[in-house]
């Protein structure tokens, strides 16, 4: 029964964007608020980052730079092991 709730509510949202988006111009006018908040939403992370790094602290990006390093060494440790168990002696 909540399927079927959430699936009317789903199709009847979608229609109703249809319906916005079906004229041009209103839907220039979404696209130019979408804009304008993806634009404030990167000035804000940029504020919050730059406040982050004045204060000490770490980052989001420093934190997925990191993720990025752990991930690569991870990667090279794998195929590290795997030529030394390629050279180690069969005898198991």
């Amino acid at each position: 029964m909540a399927k079927g709730m959430r699936g009317r509510a789903l199709e009847a949202v979608g229609k109703a964007v249809e319906r916005v988006l079906a004229d041009e111009k209103r839907a220039a006018t979404v696209a130019k608020a979408v804009g304008a908040v993806q634009k404030s939403r990167e000035a804000i992370d940029k504020a919050q980052e730059d406040l982050m790094r004045a204060m000490g602290f770490a980052s989001k990006s420093d934190y997925k730079e990191v993720g990025k390093k752990i991930a690569a060494l991870k990667r090279r440790a794998r195929h590290l092991a795997e030529k030394v168990e390629k050279m180690a002696p069969a005898s198991k």
